[in-house]
């Protein structure tokens, strides 16, 4: 069942003492079966204990409450204490002591509203990781990894800095026929600092390579990431500070 269906076959209550609180009133086969493997029925009727304990220091409001008192007129449940016949202008006592009684003869249960808000929402999903640095562990052991990288954003970010080094008149474009360098995990040593100002796709592969190797430096890198941060930016032309970033992005530390 759906939870317009629930809607339907429930009533919201709404309380000044505590100011805020919501009760939501149904019957245990609606409540079920309308949310199915949301449902609580423990907890449903602890709620519906605490609901009892604080409804004398809300009744005046809901008898006045016109609205209420109509919808609880137009419900099944007070079928037996004959409301139907009950002025909600004037009888609202009467039908709230007749919701009370079914409350707590457990025909009724009262839980904790609000109403919508015991159904899963449908547009819920696991949110785009961000690279941002994480350190420890899952409640169940399961450790975390250190940083989250989210592509999409990478990109987003470089195209970014790439548009305002040009506006700056410092930056190179993306050549369309940009080729790809190999890495050499045994090239020599290469100091960062000796190519942390360049900017731009170098003209040659050997160039690109000291490029690399001072980004691989710069940030620590073992070989295998720095396979992968190879296997990641090969044919985009990207100078050291660009190659820096995305490794920054995909395995933290080191500082441009």
């Amino acid at each position: 069942m759906s939870q317009s269906v629930f809607e339907m076959h429930s009533v919201e209550l709404f309380c000044q003492r505590p100011p805020g609180a919501r009760y939501v009133i149904c019957d245990e086969w609606h409540y079920k079966a309308c949310l199915g493997k949301a449902a609580d029925l423990q907890r449903a009727k602890a709620e519906t204990r605490e609901f009892l304990d604080i409804a004398q220091l809300n009744g005046r409001t809901w008898q006045e409450d016109r609205k209420l008192v109509k919808d609880l007129i137009g419900c099944h449940w007070l079928f037996f204490h004959g409301v139907r016949d009950r002025n909600p202008d004037t009888d609202g006592w009467w039908v709230i002591l007749a919701l009370l009684e079914e409350v707590r003869r457990g025909n009724l249960l009262a839980i904790k509203g609000p109403r919508n808000g015991l159904f899963p929402s449908p547009y819920s999903s696991t949110p785009l990781r961000n690279p941002v640095a994480r350190t420890g562990s899952h409640p169940d052991g399961e450790r975390i990894l250190s940083v989250q990288y989210d592509p999409a954003t990478s990109q987003a970010r470089l195209a970014a800095a790439r548009a305002t080094r040009a506006g700056d008149g410092g930056a190179s474009t993306l050549p369309g026929d940009a080729q790809p360098f190999d890495y050499q995990p045994d090239m020599p040593n290469v100091d960062a600092m000796q190519v942390a100002g360049s900017e731009g796709t170098p003209r040659n592969n050997q160039a690109q390579n000291k490029q690399f190797k001072a980004v691989v430096k710069a940030l620590g890198l073992n070989k295998n990431q720095a396979r992968q941060l190879h296997d990641d930016i090969s044919k985009h032309g990207l100078g050291y500070h660009e190659m820096l970033e995305r490794g920054q992005h995909m395995f933290g530390g080191g500082d441009d």
